[in-house]
C-alpha cells in the first residue's frame, strides 16, 4: 500500500477525527456542491456560532453529571462527542478575516479543509480571549482584513490587530516612546494585558520538534518572553517526568533560558515562569538565576497544600490507589507489546508507565493507538477512580497518573487566574493525546508544529495591542541571541560559543530522553592493525 493510500485509510479511523470539525466541514460541502460558499459561508459560520453559544447555556445551566436527550443543546445531538465552550467564538468575523486573505470561496474544486476549519476555530479562540473585540469599530475590522490581505505569513499565522495605543514595554524591557502629551496622560506601567493572563504549553511538537530540545528559535522566544514582559504567566505542562531533577527539564528548555537571561529577564517576570513535569506531578518556576527550582508541595505556600480541595489533584492521591493504577496500565502495555510483537521495552517510572521503541527501531503509529485504547478501556473496566493519561507520544506510548486537565487546574488555583482568562496550547487533541483532557477546564488552542505556536503568540500579542516595533524586532532577532555561554553570566557580543554548543549536543546524545539518565559514551572498539606487506625487490 502507497503511503498517500495508507495516510487516507488511516485518517478514516474514528480515533483520529475530531467530530465538531468534521461536521462543520460536512455542513460547508453542501454549499461548495452547489457552488453558493461566496453567498452562504459566512451565514454558515453564524449558525455554528449560535448553536455553540446555545451550547454553552446548556451546558452552563445543567449542574448534574447526566442530562436527558430532551433537554440536551441542538449542537448535542447533532455532534455527541462535542466538548465544552469556555467563551463565545466569534466565528463569523474569524471567517470574514481568514478568507479575506486567503479566498476560500473562491475556489471550485477544492472545498474548505479540516485544516482550515482549525484555523478558523483557532482565531476566533483568541479573539474571544481579546478584551478589545468589546469595543471594537467597524474601521478597527477593515484594518483586520486589511492586515491579513496584505500579510506574508503561512496560512497558520492567524494575524490580525485591533487599538492604535501601544504598551509601554517592548521587547527590550524598556519603555516606547511616546508624546509629552502622552506621557502625561498615562502611567508610566505597563497596561494591562488584553488577553489571556495565563498560558499553558505542551512541550514536545509546540514549543519545540518531536523528541528535540528548545535550542534556537529566537521568534517563538522573543514572544514568550513580550508575554512575561507584559504580566502574563508561561507555563510548560510537559508529559517529560524527571522527578525534581531540574538539570534534565533546564537541558530540554536550554536554548529558551539562555534566551531570557541574554535579554535580562527581570526577577518578577522570571517568577511567572513555570513547568509541570509528569503532566501535573512536579512543579518548577524560573528563579533569579533563569534556572528551574521545584516549588514547595506542602506547609503555607505550598502548591499541593494550597491545591488539596481541589478534586482529583495529587493532594487527594494516595499510594495504594497509585500503585493500583500504575500495575493495570504496565500489565496491559505489557500485554499490547508482546501480542503486536513490538520491538520495544516497558519503562515504569515514580508515577508514569511508558512502552517505548528500542535503539534504532519504530513502531508503527497504529501500534501505538492500539495500546493506548487497549490500557485506556482497561483502566475505566476495572474502576481505577484517579484520573490518568494514556496517550501516543508519537514516537512511544505512555500512562501518566495525573493528566493536563489537573495540571492547568492547579495552575489556574494556585495562581488565582479563572479559565475565561486561560489558554492552552497543544498538538495532541484528539482521543490518543495528551492536550485532550485540557478541554475541559480551559480554552485550548489546536496546533501542529512549533510553527503555528510561533504564529498564534504573535497573533495574541497584536490582539492585545503589543507595537508593531516591539514584534519587529522579535523577528530580527538572529540566533546569537539564544546561546549565553555556560549559563553563569549573560553572553555578550555576537560572537557564537561553539565550546557551549558542542557541550549541549554532547549531553543530549548521552541522555536517555525517556528516563532522563546520562550515559557514558563508549569509545567504538580498536580494529586490529595488519601490517603492510613490505615491497618486494625487482
Amino acid at each position: 500500500m502507497s503511503f498517500s493510500s495508507r495516510r487516507r485509510n488511516y485518517l478514516l479511523t474514528p480515533h483520529r477525527r475530531d467530530g465538531l470539525i468534521e461536521w462543520m466541514k460536512c455542513m460547508l460541502q453542501h454549499s461548495f456542491v452547489l457552488d453558493a460558499l461566496d453567498s452562504t459561508g459566512a451565514d454558515t459560520f453564524s449558525h455554528f456560532e449560535v448553536l455553540i453559544e446555545e451550547h454553552r447555556q446548556s451546558s452552563s445551566n445543567d449542574t448534574t453529571t447526566s442530562t436527558p436527550d430532551h433537554q440536551l443543546s441542538r449542537l448535542k445531538r447533532l455532534v455527541p462527542t462535542v466538548g465544552t465552550f469556555h467563551t463565545p467564538l466569534p466565528l463569523r468575523r474569524a471567517f470574514e478575516v481568514y478568507n479575506a486573505k486567503y479566498a476560500l470561496t473562491t475556489r471550485k474544486h477544492i472545498t474548505i479543509s479540516f485544516n482550515e476549519i482549525r484555523h478558523i476555530l483557532n482565531l476566533a479562540q483568541i479573539m474571544a480571549l481579546s478584551d478589545a473585540n468589546s469595543n471594537q469599530s467597524e474601521d478597527c475590522h477593515e484594518d483586520v482584513v486589511r492586515r491579513w490581505q496584505n500579510g506574508h505569513d503561512s496560512p497558520s499565522a492567524l494575524v490580525s490587530g485591533f487599538g492604535e495605543s501601544p504598551p509601554s514595554l517592548s521587547l527590550d524591557g524598556v519603555e516606547e516612546e511616546e508624546s509629552p502629551e502622552e506621557s502625561s496622560q498615562q502611567s508610566q506601567q505597563p497596561k494591562e494585558f488584553k488577553g489571556p493572563m495565563l498560558i499553558s504549553f505542551d512541550g514536545d511538537q509546540t514549543l519545540y520538534s518531536d523528541g528535540s530540545n528548545f535550542e534556537s528559535n529566537p521568534k517563538l522566544a522573543g514572544y514568550l518572553y513580550l508575554l512575561l514582559r507584559h504580566g502574563v504567566a508561561v507555563a510548560v505542562v510537559t508529559a517529560a517526568g524527571y522527578e525534581y531533577q531540574t538539570e534534565k527539564y533546564e537541558l530540554r528548555l536550554s536554548g529558551l533560558l539562555a534566551f531570557f537571561q541574554k535579554k535580562g529577564l527581570p526577577p518578577e517576570d522570571c517568577e511567572r515562569f513555570y513547568l509541570f513535569g509528569g503532566e501535573c506531578n512536579y512543579l518548577l518556576r524560573m528563579g533569579d538565576d533563569y534556572k528551574l527550582h521545584p516549588v514547595k508541595e506542602f506547609g503555607p505556600g505550598g502548591w499541593i497544600t494550597a491545591t488539596k480541595h481541589i478534586k482529583g489533584t495529587p493532594g487527594s492521591w494516595n499510594d495504594v490507589d497509585i500503585t493500583n493504577l500504575l500495575n493495570v496500565a504496565e500489565e496491559s502495555i505489557q500485554t499490547s507489546m508482546e501480542e503486536q510483537k513490538l520491538r520495544a521495552r516497558v519503562i515504569r517510572k515514580k508515577r508514569a508507565i511508558g512502552l517505548v521503541p528500542k535503539a534504532e527501531e519504530r513502531m508503527p503509529r497504529e501500534a501505538l493507538d492500539e495500546a493506548v485504547l487497549r490500557v485506556q478501556a482497561k483502566l475505566d473496566q476495572d474502576g481505577v477512580t484517579l484520573p490518568f493519561c494514556a496517550f501516543n507520544g508519537g514516537r512511544d506510548a505512555w500512562v501518566d497518573v495525573g493528566n493536563k486537565r489537573v495540571g492547568v487546574e492547579i495552575l489556574q488555583s494556585y495562581l488565582g487566574v479563572p479559565l475565561e482568562k486561560t489558554l492552552h496550547i497543544g498538538d495532541q487533541f484528539l482521543n490518543t493525546g495528551n492536550d485532550y483532557a485540557a478541554r475541559t477546564v480551559c480554552p485550548c488552542v489546536w496546533i501542529t508544529s512549533p510553527d503555528e505556536t510561533t504564529y498564534i503568540l504573535k497573533s495574541i500579542l497584536r490582539l492585545a495591542n503589543i507595537s508593531l516595533d516591539a514584534m519587529l524586532r522579535a523577528n530580527s532577532m538572529d540566533e546569537t541571541d539564544m546561546d549565553s555561554g555556560n549559563g553563569d553570566t549573560p553572553a555578550t557580543g555576537k560572537s557564537l560559543d561553539f565550546a557551549e554548543m558542542e557541550r549541549r549536543t554532547k549531553m543530549v546524545e548521552l541522555m536517555d530522553v525517556y528516563k532522563g539518565k546520562f550515559y557514558e559514551k563508549r569509545a567504538p572498539p580498536e580494529l586490529p592493525v595488519t601490517p603492510k606487506p613490505k615491497p618486494q625487490a625487482k
